[in-house]
């Protein structure tokens, strides 16, 4: 009763008013609530904030039910909850075989359990949700908000650092990443950007310190990304996170060590482009970012690296010998990777790959053969097989590299090298007889550097 009160004219009429589009029922009594002909479930889309003015004015005399608030601790319950579905739901194809075949099922056509794959999608937008609650947590995080006593923001910067160090100890990252071929493309993009925050150079230190222990420590993180390669839906998304840990001097290192940049050059030579290209992008991150980590390395594993690598530049597709070509390129003139060079360039089967590189029918492969193939030439301290190798084929090539002078007139330093490498082929002498006079003298150097 006391939820009425008196209307114009005596008439009774509920607290909220009379609700648009409504009409009141016919009971027989000239005082009954026009309102109670309303069912429940007609009455919830009216309590609501409106979003726009319309509305707003539209439903001033309405009441509003209270909205909970979202916190990141109640976001990581749910992504616990979310990620032990998974696993329990990854096992369960794991143990029913053709696994594969299943999850393309249910992404395509749903046909043999359309409730598994609605259970799927609920799970996978959830893991979405919660994830976009922690990157918007992450995205206002900084160094300087934590260390500052008088940053405003340093009491929720010091609450998200407790959030992503409770995130690492569930070990949830590993977990998400080891489960992301199930998830929807909108969820894995969210794991992937997650993986790639905590990974950020500008994390505070206190958390910064933990996410690379934890990564370094991990005992099958850089396996479950390496492996995601394997399935073009997920391998870029994988790649991404590789790469963020290559901004890391640590997590290189430890990279290098499990041996599965050896992988990553398999993986290199898939025959999909997107996939192809992306290992050759994190190849590179992995070689170049930190070459005091990687030169030693490459050194200790040199046989094994380019018995698979030289297979790249033997493989006759276009796109993978470019990319092959142009990091290999990168890597030998890199005063880092000397000694790296000096072996290299100490291989007549290395020496004959090149060689037949320079008779491509593609002339950007022939210039960028050329760019290793100098190197050989100018080597002061040629191995015996190698002399004889350039010394029998010395007028082929001086004719071959002849012709290259008018791929690009215009480039001045590439027609000067060419000039250069011509006139020691010209002058160069059997294997074990002294060097011609007309032969241009090598530079010799303590560190056996080549003069090009």
């Amino acid at each position: 009763r006391s939820g009425f009160r008196r209307g114009v004219g005596g008439e009774r009429r509920s607290a909220v008013g009379l609700l648009p589009g409504t009409r009141g029922a016919r009971c027989g009594h000239s005082d009954m609530p026009q309102v109670l002909a309303l069912r429940p479930q007609d009455l919830f889309p009216f309590f609501h904030k409106s979003s726009s003015k319309h509305d707003l004015d539209a439903t001033a005399q309405t009441w509003c039910l209270p909205h909970g608030r979202h916190t990141g601790a109640d976001a990581l319950k749910k992504l616990t909850g979310d990620v032990e579905e998974l696993m329990v739901r990854q096992e369960s194809l794991r143990l029913a075989g053709a696994a594969e075949r299943e999850r393309r099922s249910l992404s395509e056509t749903a046909g043999g359990s359309p409730r598994r794959a609605q259970d799927m999608h609920a799970v996978s937008e959830d893991v979405h949700k919660q994830l976009n609650s922690i990157l918007a947590l992450m995205r206002g995080l900084e160094a300087d908000e934590l260390n500052s006593p008088t940053s405003p923001k340093r009491s929720s910067a010091a609450e998200t650092v407790k959030l992503l160090e409770k995130l690492i100890a569930a070990d949830l990252p590993a977990q998400l990443l080891a489960q992301m071929d199930i998830l929807e493309f909108d969820a894995r993009t969210d794991v992937m950007n997650v993986c790639s925050a905590l990974l950020r150079p500008d994390m505070p230190e206190r958390i910064d310190q933990q996410v690379v222990e934890y990564f370094r420590n991990h005992p099958t993180v850089f396996r479950v990304l390496v492996d995601g390669y394997a399935n073009e839906e997920t391998a870029l998304h994988y790649g991404v996170v590789l790469r963020s840990c290559a901004r890391h001097r640590e997590l290189v290192e430890a990279f290098l060590a499990s041996g599965l940049a050896h992988d990553l050059v398999k993986h290199a030579a898939r025959p999909c482009v997107d996939v192809s290209s992306d290992a050759f992008y994190t190849l590179r991150e992995m070689l170049l970012e930190h070459k005091d980590v990687s030169a030693p390395w490459l050194e200790r594993n040199f046989a094994e690296f380019f018995r698979q690598y030289n297979y790249l530049l033997e493989s006759g597709d276009y796109i993978a010998q470019r990319q092959a070509q142009k990091l290999l390129t990168d890597t030998l003139l890199d005063k880092h990777f000397n000694k790296v060079m000096l072996a290299y360039v100490s291989s007549e089967r290395n020496l004959q790959i090149h060689m037949v590189l320079l008779k491509d029918r593609s002339k950007v492969i022939q210039l960028e053969a050329f760019q290793v193939f100098k190197v050989f030439v100018a080597n002061p301290a040629k191995p015996a097989p190698v002399q004889r190798i350039l010394y029998r084929n010395r007028s082929k090539l001086v004719s071959l590299l002849e012709s290259l002078q008018t791929a690009k007139p215009e480039d001045t330093q590439l027609c000067q090298h060419l000039r250069g490498i011509v006139a020691r082929l010209s002058a160069l002498s059997p294997a074990g007889s002294p060097r011609s006079s007309k032969e241009p003298p090598a530079t010799p150097a303590p560190s056996s550097k080549v003069a090009l």
